[in-house]
């Protein structure tokens, strides 16, 4: 589907404001498929579509929760901003666009550490978690701990070098989610051990 298609539909379900950040994203996800030699056209689609559900009103999202029978396993998971708007945007564009490519639709789902895709550690899915945070649009200001992520992530991730890229923003998350009294997915705490083991790497990474 052309990406005009796609801008129109999210006229409809997002701010203008949320959909110059999905146009930024998806900026993002191009040059960094560049990196990683990945299929452009699935990095442009998720990075465009990732947020679509995010703007939906409770009435609306519940009723979509409710019809895509989306299971939430922990707790924190029912945090609508935080993490159930990507299982709901990836069921709403999956309904409304004709979307079935599943590594589109779970790079959506899983961009917020929801759920267990069997795609969640894809490199597609990786960019977009940091596509996300490096989008240009993004104000950080006032968050130092996420400026500097970025900074650092953006150096990282362009260098090829996913892994690491991955144990950085997933590290910070928590101690930035932490300092806010935001509930932390399970998800990124084990992502966060397995890197961490894969990589023989410690906290001391994440200093800011």
């Amino acid at each position: 589907m052309p990406e005009h298609q796609f801008v129109s539909f999210l006229k409809t379900v997002v701010t203008p404001k949320r959909l110059e950040h999905s146009l930024g994203v998806m900026q993002v996800m191009s040059e960094l498929a560049e990196v990683y030699d990945l299929d452009q056209e699935k990095a442009r689609t998720i990075g465009i579509l990732h947020d679509a559900g995010k703007d939906l009103p409770p009435h609306v999202y519940n009723q979509l929760v409710e019809e895509g029978n989306i299971q939430i396993q922990y707790a924190c998971e029912a945090n609508y901003i935080h993490y159930l708007h990507a299982p709901v945007g990836s069921y709403l564009v999956q309904r409304e666009l004709g979307i079935t490519d599943d590594l589109i639709l779970d790079a959506i789902t899983t961009h917020t550490y929801f759920g267990s895709s069997q795609h969640f550690n894809d490199p597609l899915c990786w960019c977009m978690r940091f596509s996300d945070l490096l989008e240009p649009t993004r104000n950080w200001e006032g968050e130092r701990m996420i400026l500097e992520c970025v900074k650092r992530l953006r150096e990282i991730a362009y260098s090829g070098k996913l892994e690491e890229g991955a144990f950085l923003e997933t590290g910070v998350l928590i101690k930035w989610f932490e300092e806010l009294g935001i509930p932390v997915h399970p998800n990124m705490r084990q992502t966060k051990q397995a890197l961490a083991v894969k990589l023989g790497l410690d906290d001391s990474f994440l200093e800011i």
